[in-house]
């Protein structure tokens, strides 16, 4: 692949940048209420199980979002679907910024995760049937960078705001309002980044051969009775439920354990997951994504998912030791932007027909997002009862992960997918089969 090749225009990275900051606030919310759920605690005198619910909420939330939200912009379209789920996440986060006791908060918590959910999927499909084939490796992984901005600012607001009480969710939910509010205002309005979207929408058909093509209505329930698309679901879905809920516990938990288990304080694990994901976020722009559409992209994936693994046994004999503790989690905080979220978001965009991708990605990642809630309800309680039994079963759930990965990687040298390590000329199975049998 020559370097001329690899290069993405101004209109592609315009694209990219509006329909990340889907993944930027699903980030946002998630790390914002894990850094705010001990402030909340104590504000609202919450105990152990219900901060837990409280977390949970959430996710249900995104679960059922995703869900819905793939399969309303498959049938009604990705723009229009677009452009009204990024409003709703400034309504529910002005509702958690302002609110006043838990049952607001519970209301603002599900009305920003349905619509973060909604989104994620759709923001998706909206890039990969804009961008070519052969870019979707950058493109997509580019997400994560906004995933990773999500996270990092919103540690870095906790940090400063750490010894405010209150004051600092407050703070965080209402920079969280401005960000939707201001990226609904360009989805809807700019007529520049309209015309952006449609040219090009029509580049990518008419180099693909799909122009003239009428988009296809198809049922969910037919998908689900086609192997051929049905074994891809189930081993992506595997694949990320068992790599989310180390990457979910670590987002939403990580100043609980080490405030509660650790025994530091708020602002301490607040600086070090912001350091940490400084790190993170700088391997994945210089590492991942110039690698991440060559030979060299499931090389990154074995090396990221054993060392991810080796951090947690590790954590599960010396995870008490706060200095140990940090450190593993900088190594999988470093290393998972290797492997995971990338890398799926990259498959899930391979494996279907465009006219379906956001309806199958968004019924992934409602299993998957429903799985890790009913997980973060135990999340505190295990925390609790024993740091090193959460450990073991975080680390035996990034062994599941491998190993359906490993499955993953056969499947799309079966199944002929366009990909820098076994296909690298083929063309996608949308190419060779884009009719739902």
């Amino acid at each position: 692949m020559n370097q001329e090749n690899e290069k993405l225009s101004k209109r592609d990275w315009s694209l990219i940048s509006v329909a990340a900051i889907a993944s930027y606030l699903d980030a946002a919310l998630l790390v914002s209420t894990g850094v705010a759920l001990s402030i909340w605690a104590g504000y609202f005198h919450m105990s152990p199980w219900l901060a837990g619910i409280l977390s949970t909420m959430l996710t249900i939330s995104v679960a059922v979002g995703s869900y819905v939200g793939g399969n309303l912009s498959d049938r009604f379209g990705r723009v229009r679907v677009f452009n009204l789920d990024i409003l709703l996440v400034g309504i529910g986060t002005a509702i958690i910024t302002f609110a006043y006791n838990i049952p607001t908060l519970l209301i603002g918590l599900a009305i920003a995760g349905l619509a973060s959910g909604a989104d994620l999927p759709t923001s998706l499909a909206v890039i990969s049937e804009r961008i070519p084939q052969q870019h979707h490796g950058r493109a997509i992984s580019s997400t994560e960078i906004f995933w990773f901005l999500g996270i990092m600012i919103s540690q870095g607001i906790g940090f400063v705001t750490a010894k405010m009480g209150i004051i600092g969710p407050r703070t965080m939910f209402a920079w969280l309002t401005i960000v939707a509010v201001a990226t609904w205002a360009v989805r809807a309005f700019s007529k520049k980044f309209k015309q952006i979207e449609d040219q090009l929408l029509a580049e990518n058909q008419a180099s693909s051969g799909n122009g003239n093509e009428e988009q296809k209505k198809v049922k969910l329930s037919t998908l689900l009775k086609n192997p051929h698309y049905l074994m891809p679901l189930i081993l992506l879905t595997v694949f990320y439920l068992f790599w989310n809920l180390p990457a979910n516990t670590w987002g939403s938990f990580l100043n609980y354990f080490m405030v509660v288990v650790n025994h530091q304080s708020q602002s301490t694990a607040t600086l070090i997951g912001f350091v940490t994901n400084i790190v993170a976020v700088i391997i994945l722009y210089s590492i991942y994504m110039r690698f991440a559409d060559t030979k060299y992209r499931y090389v990154m994936m074995h090396i990221g998912l054993g060392l991810s693994l080796v951090s947690f046994v590790i954590s599960a004999f010396l995870g008490r030791l706060w200095v140990i503790f940090a450190i593993c989690y900088f190594v999988y905080s470093v290393c998972n932007v290797l492997d995971g979220e990338s890398i799926y978001k990259i498959w899930t965009q391979s494996f279907y027909p465009a006219d379906v991708r956001a309806t199958m990605t968004g019924y992934s990642y409602a299993i998957v997002r429903a799985f890790t809630a009913v997980f973060s309800i135990f999340t505190p309680v295990i925390m609790n009862f024993s740091p090193d039994l959460l450990m073991w079963l975080l680390a035996g759930s990034l062994a599941i992960c491998w190993l359906s990965a490993i499955m993953l990687t056969r499947l799309v040298k079966g199944y002929g997918l366009s990909d820098p390590v076994y296909n690298p000329v083929s063309t996608t199975i949308e190419e060779n089969s884009n009719t739902v049998k």
